[in-house]
């Protein structure tokens, strides 16, 4: 699959509910999660990837909580849901509250991952 193929399989698929994509080289070595939007700003008319699946909030946090562990909890609140991450910091354990947004969870995945889901 190539650029333009790419972008058109995104399009055809997405529906208002997919804020994600999960995404892996034809060679099926590699696999990355990322924002739709962004995945597509940054996708070339020669990139080439073997497979991409669509994913939801509620995937994206199943995926979350399996390389985070116990230490991603769900917070319900009368101003909104927020995600609570217990993360190594510079001086120790650190707690962040946040809201639940498709960025907060990209940006949590990411450090949990350290750039490399392969490995997580």
């Amino acid at each position: 699959m190539r650029g333009r193929e790419i972008i058109a399989t995104l399009n055809e698929r997405r529906d208002e509910k997919h804020c994600f994509v999960k995404w892996w080289r034809k060679e099926e070595d590699f696999l990355d999660y990322d924002l739709i939007d962004r995945f597509i700003e940054h996708t070339g008319a020669s990139d080439e990837i073997g497979g991409i699946d669509l994913l939801t909030m509620d995937d994206m946090w199943d995926e979350i909580k399996r390389v985070g562990g116990s230490r991603i909890t769900l917070r319900h609140d009368k101003n909104g849901d927020k995600v609570e991450w217990v993360h190594a910091g510079k001086t120790g354990a650190r707690t962040n509250v946040c809201a639940l947004t498709p960025e907060t969870l990209m940006e949590i995945y990411d450090v949990e991952t350290k750039g490399n889901p392969v490995d997580s």
